[in-house]
């Protein structure tokens, strides 16, 4: 309950729309799928709490293949500078060295870094295109989040299109530096 009831019903919202997708798509989200603000520690002592992590089992057959992703709640304006602290953080995980300095920490429990998933909450869809340019532009300002946002798959989308339409929808505004197309979430 540390962040609030409107942040849950968001949370559960979201998972509730790849729960829904996956089904639709003959996929595999459940309800066990999506970890509410797991802890998980930086370097330089700290720890990156996402709104939730999620994973999900797409392609059918023998071509299935298991995808994470860190999940972010960003509200306009009250949010800015919470969520530039949550990229920081999020390239603090992804940076962290591995025992004896070999490798990422991350590569001992992951094959490969979970995409991260902003979703805008109370935007308008004309403004969706600034907030992305804002999250851009505050991941700019901190190097590893740039350098995260440039390797790690990473979109932003507005929740009420995630609901309407389903994540793998073209609805996420890819956040590396090179933008793109709005695409659905697995194509990022």
């Amino acid at each position: 309950m540390r962040h609030g009831r409107e942040h849950l019903i968001d949370v559960g919202r979201i998972h509730a729309a790849f729960v829904t997708d996956a089904r639709a798509r003959s996929e595999a989200c459940g309800p066990l799928d999506l970890v509410p603000a797991p802890e998980l520690p930086a370097s330089e002592g700290g720890v990156y709490r996402p709104a939730a992590h999620l994973a999900y089992t797409a392609g059918t057959g023998d071509e299935r293949h298991r995808l994470r992703a860190f999940l972010e709640r960003h509200r306009p304006g009250v949010g800015d500078e919470q969520t530039a602290a949550q990229l920081a953080a999020c390239a603090r995980v992804w940076e962290q060295a591995g025992e004896n300095g070999s490798g990422r920490a991350w590569e001992r429990r992951w094959r490969s870094f979970p995409r991260l998933l902003v979703v805008l909450v109370g935007t308008a869809a004309a403004g969706v295109r600034s907030m992305v340019a804002d999250l851009r532009l505050a991941a700019e300002e901190n190097p590893a989040a740039a350098e995260l946002l440039a390797a790690v798959p990473a979109g932003a989308a507005r929740i009420e299109d995630l609901v309407q339409r389903g994540p793998s929808a073209p609805v996420w505004h890819p956040l590396g530096a090179r933008g793109g197309r709005a695409c659905g979430w697995t194509e990022l």
